[in-house]
């Protein structure tokens, strides 16, 4: 008979096949320039492939296909191209401050302490700022 220590000895002992790393467990390697040296090709690099192909034929076929979802790809993107990428919008409207009197009036007293000399016009009431 086997003691409770005995057998979570042999629970965790490698002959189980229970935890740790097993041979061929986990993802396959995707070793891409392992794969193109296996089969005898060399990696070609963008330029290579672009100097190769005619552009202009390509973008007119896409720029023609069937399929409009293709059309506007390939419009937004020559479009970006051209024009930049349109501006991120950013909507700053859903935070909401609240700013009480009292720290209003700290405000106006630090900016008098740090720029005495100038003349700032600050709004005294709610309907001022509305102006």
């Amino acid at each position: 008979m086997t003691t409770a220590a005995e057998s979570s000895e042999q629970q965790l002992g490698g002959d189980s096949g229970w935890g740790g790393k097993r041979a061929g467990a986990g993802r396959r390697p995707r070793d891409a320039d392992r794969w193109i040296r296996a089969r005898g090709l060399s990696p070609a690099t963008a330029a290579e492939l672009l100097e190769r192909a005619d552009e202009r034929r390509i973008w007119y076929r896409l720029l023609h296909s069937d399929d409009e979802g293709i059309v506007l790809r390939a419009i937004t993107y020559l479009t970006d191209r051209r024009d930049g990428r349109p501006a991120q919008q950013i909507n700053v409207m859903g935070a909401v401050a609240h700013i009480t009197p009292q720290e209003v009036e700290r405000a106006r007293v630090v900016i008098r302490e740090l720029m005495p000399d100038c003349q700032l016009i600050l709004p005294t009431t709610p309907s001022d700022i509305e102006r």
